[in-house]
């Protein structure tokens, strides 16, 4: 269905039918956000990238999927499809439990809405695994803020592999919100993440080590977009230092 396939912008908005492939919907949002571009070509093997589809990465619900953790970090909506009847529903709210979604009888997904960036905004992604390519997530983690200045209007952190579904970190994200960009503030919503998740331990982590990594991150997301000395692309990718040698 070529209508499904169709990534497009409009209305400050990247429009990412259900039915486009990994490839081109990373490669879209990679494009405006190139922070993403690591994440992107860890996704999987370039043939599983260019079979399988953004739409139905999400769609699936898995708590360890990596699209659905950036997607509710871009602060995206899911558009859901019953026969000529459209709604949007923020993506945060769309997995309801573990392998469980908020698809009425007869609905499917027809696609996604994420609004372009705005001057002000941090994005970062990351994936961590026990191999660096194509494998399972133990964890993924994508943080946004909205900053005037150097204060926080508005963050949004969501984590796979952390609960049952992918899911936003609520009590962090207060702990950020109105609050200056500083170590202090860092260490408060990194404290705040031991609220929203009780992780499990599986073959892939223990609990114990989702959490580190999971505050972990975070300190490396505000060494990375701190307003005093942030770290360089070339200090913290290697993708970006092999492209400087």
């Amino acid at each position: 269905v070529d209508e499904l396939q169709r990534i497009e912008e409009r209305d400050g908005q990247l429009h990412i039918g259900a039915g486009a492939s990994l490839e081109a919907a990373w490669g879209a949002l990679a494009r405006h956000w190139p922070q993403l571009q690591e994440l992107w070509l860890r996704f999987a093997s370039p043939p599983v990238r260019h079979a399988g589809t953004m739409g139905g990465n999400v769609a699936n619900g898995s708590p360890i999927g990596d699209s659905a953790p950036v997607l509710m970090a871009l602060d995206a909506c899911i558009v859901l499809q019953q026969r000529q009847a459209l709604r949007q529903l923020p993506l945060h709210q769309f997995y309801l439990g573990y392998m469980k979604n908020a698809l009425q009888p007869g609905e499917f997904v027809r696609g996604l809405v994420v609004p372009l960036p705005q001057a002000g905004t941090a994005t970062r992604a990351y994936k961590i695994s026990k191999r660096f390519d194509s494998d399972i997530s133990a964890l993924c983690a994508a943080f946004a803020i909205d900053l005037d200045g150097d204060r926080i209007v508005a963050a949004r952190l969501a984590f796979g592999g952390m609960a049952a579904t992918v899911k936003r970190a609520a009590k962090a994200e207060a702990a950020l919100s109105g609050q200056p960009w500083t170590e202090a503030t860092l260490r408060a919503a990194a404290s705040a993440l031991t609220q929203d998740f009780q992780p499990l331990t599986d073959l892939r982590a223990s609990d114990g080590y989702r959490m580190q990594v999971a505050q972990n991150l975070l300190r490396r997301f505000w060494l990375e977009t701190r307003s005093d000395a942030p770290l360089p692309a070339s200090a913290v990718s290697v993708f970006a230092r092999e492209a400087t040698t």
